[in-house]
């Protein structure tokens, strides 16, 4: 957990990313704990009671929050000065300031980038099933065509899920990963046999963080611009919610990306908007 520091107040516990924070003055980011009951589930009440509280920690109007419908697809949403819909979209791309945008999660991996030269955001809902879909490598790509960003500027924080020892899944999907990273796998340890065995047979482990981030190699994404939180979310379920352990009761981890209106930094700025 060194690339991540935890912040605690009345009533919200979150993680920031250290190298994220290296740009607090222009950019709001979070990822919530479980801490005090905060997380999304289909409860309207429990939902607007959690934008209340991250519109006010964060300082932004919940009227600014945006928040998509997830489905595990591919599908990115670019928030500009046109209507868009958020169905069926699990991610979000902008470059227009104080536009919450949020993701939810519960093992799933969430995916927050940054580009500090051309200031764009995005954040990505990525399942087993939108890492099978390359999710990560559309938003990269999108960033690069309608943004004008560069590979090398970008930013990629890898957010708590559920890790490889705790990923079991059976041949069925292992064959979706078999047939897509079928590259990846010659050269990288990403499917892993197991002892176990269920009603559909021998499971199998899939290491999807190692995936996503062969896949941000692919893209040209610098090595040290990919931070991982190296966090388990059923490892550290204390922390975070996780399906896996909270089945049905579960509630889902909110990830969080805001730029900030321009500050005034000195006398000289001030003295010009007079």
């Amino acid at each position: 957990m060194s690339n991540v520091v935890f912040v605690k107040k009345d009533d919200i516990e979150y993680m920031q990313f250290k190298k994220l924070l290296e740009f607090q003055d222009e950019l709001t980011h979070a990822y919530t704990l479980k801490t005090y009951g905060i997380g999304l589930n289909k409860d309207i009440e429990n939902t607007n009671k959690v934008f209340e509280i991250l519109a006010n920690t964060f300082n932004f109007s919940k009227e600014d929050i945006i928040k998509t419908k997830q489905t595990h697809t591919n599908n990115i949403v670019e928030i500009n000065d046109k209507e868009v819909s958020l169905e069926n979209t699990d991610g979000i791309i902008t470059d227009k300031k104080e536009k919450a945008i949020l993701t939810s999660t519960s093992d799933c991996i969430c995916f927050m980038l940054y580009d500090p030269q051309n200031k764009v955001i995005a954040n990505i809902h990525s399942g087993w099933k939108g890492t099978s879909k390359r999710i990560i490598q559309n938003a990269i790509s999108l960033m690069i065509k309608d943004y004008d960003c560069k590979v090398n500027n970008i930013i990629c924080c890898i957010g708590p899920s559920l890790r490889k020892d705790h990923f079991l899944v059976n041949q069925d999907v292992v064959d979706i990963f078999q047939n897509e990273f079928y590259n990846y796998i010659k050269k990288s340890p990403i499917i892993e046999e197991t002892d176990l065995t269920n009603q559909k047979g021998k499971q199998y482990k899939i290491d999807t963080i190692l995936i996503n981030k062969l896949m941000l190699k692919e893209m040209g994404v610098l090595k040290q611009n990919i931070i991982d939180s190296e966090i388990c979310t059923m490892c550290e379920n204390d922390k975070f919610f996780s399906y896996r352990i909270f089945g049905q009761n579960y509630k889902n981890n909110i990830g969080l990306m805001m730029l900030k209106k321009k500050a005034i930094h000195n006398d000289k700025e001030l003295s010009k908007n007079l």
